[in-house]
Order: structure tokens, then sequence, then C-alpha cells
């Protein structure tokens, strides 16, 4: 990956439908050479897919936490596995590993506070290995 290849995917992240005159009149590089390094970037696994970013206020699941939640040690499930189930719950679009003092971070979204709390208490703290969670509620997102 070169500077035009990384000038091509900050368009397409900024917004995945311009089109290629688009990107081609933004970074100054002719229509068939941004074609190719997309193709080339998609088929080399650089670019994985292309996805929507919703309003999430009009999608009615206005209100987002991150969660972060200590496996317990004893040998019950492994931080990927846990994890791995964190991420199948609905409006968990993020259960990352990391270091530190806690092990994972999950990011969740929901219409409601009550209903973080449904999906934290019901949910997260019933997988087998999760030791412990905190939860917190994002007053503002910066875009």
């Amino acid at each position: 990956m070169d500077k035009i290849d990384h000038e091509i995917l900050k368009e397409l992240q900024a917004d995945a439908k311009s089109g290629i005159k688009k990107i081609a009149r933004k970074t100054g590089v002719p229509m068939s050479t941004v074609h190719h390094r997309i193709t080339r970037m998609q088929s080399e696994g650089v670019i994985r897919k292309y996805t929507v970013v919703p309003d999430y206020k009009q999608a009615g699941i206005p209100v987002c936490a991150y969660v972060f939640i200590t496996v317990g040690h004893s040998g019950l499930a492994s931080q990927e596995t846990v994890a791995r189930e964190i991420r199948k719950i609905d409006n968990v679009s993020e259960a990352n590993i990391v270091s530190g003092e806690i092990d994972i971070i999950a990011k969740i979204r929901a219409a409601s506070v009550e209903e973080i709390g449904t999906k934290v208490i019901g949910r997260i703290r019933e997988i087998k290995g999760v030791d412990k969670t905190v939860t917190s509620i994002v007053m503002r997102e910066i875009e």
C-alpha cells in the first residue's frame, strides 16, 4: 500500500458509495487507476467489506455503552470463547480482547439504559467464564 492507496481508502471510508469519478477527482488520480487499485485492494483483502453506518436514533437504538469484562481464570472459558459469545448478542457491535486489568471491552447499543442493563445482567453476566462487568453509558458521541 502506498500513499495513493491510502488516499483512496480514506475516501471510501468516508463514503463507501463514492463513485470512482468522485474519488479520482478528490485524489487527482485517473479513474482507471482508482478502479484498478480498488479492485486490487479488494482481491488482496485490504478492503474486506462495504457497510452502512445508520442513524442509531432513527433505528431505535440510540443508547450506546461500553462494557468492561473480566474473565475468571478458573479455566471455565478462555477470553476468546467469552468474547465470541458476547459478540453473538443482538446489537453488540464489538467485543475486543484487550491488555490491562480488564480482559474484554464490548460495545453495545439499545433502545434504553434499562435494555442495556438487561443485556449486561441477563446475557453477558450469564456467560460461562465472566467474572465481573463494569458498564459505562456513552453521554455524547463525537463524530
